[in-house]
């Protein structure tokens, strides 16, 4: 029994779970520049300025990859956040519909959302009003501990055994 519990502790440490390598390049904006600040990695980030003019909307889209399906945390920031009205924000990862929100005076916005494999992405903020503003946009692969979820029940399973012939002695 204490060899199986230390096989299970040892596989513990073993399995590991590793986030998916996201890649972020520019696509298109109006009213707006854009740039991509970290085009590759766990993480990615992009940032722009809107300039919008007597009331005219803005938007800012970008391409976004992944090399294994995996969740995603998308984020948006906007800088000052009165200047922000409204805005619509997009995803789309095939094969899945675009999701989409609209915030309102907000100085950021977070979701979860599934990006699948060598599938192009769309991250959009599109029919923005307000003043001028800096805005970023941060992704962050979620890496999913699928040791913990698997074997964690096993090795409870085996200190439940334990115990019960402790008691039993």
């Amino acid at each position: 029994m204490k060899k199986a519990m230390l096989f299970v502790l040892a596989f513990f440490f073993s399995v590991g779970a590793n986030a998916a390598t996201l890649s972020l390049k520019t696509f298109q904006s109006s009213n707006a520049t854009q740039k991509v600040d970290v085009a590759s990695g766990s993480v990615v980030l992009g940032s722009g300025l809107a300039t919008p003019a007597n009331g005219e909307a803005w938007k800012s889209q970008f391409d976004l990859n992944s090399d294994k399906t995996t969740p995603v945390k998308v984020t948006w920031t906007f800088n000052p956040d009165s200047a922000l009205a409204s805005g619509w924000v997009k995803f789309k990862s095939a094969p899945d519909a675009f999701k989409t929100f609209f915030i309102s005076k907000v100085a950021s916005f977070s979701f979860i959302a599934t990006l699948y494999a060598n599938q192009l992405s769309l991250l959009n903020f599109e029919s923005a009003t307000g003043q001028a503003l800096n805005y970023t946009v941060s992704v962050s692969a979620v890496p999913v501990p699928a040791a913990l979820f698997l074997f964690a029940p096993v090795l409870l399973g085996f200190l439940g055994l334990r115990k019960k012939q402790a008691l039993a002695a």
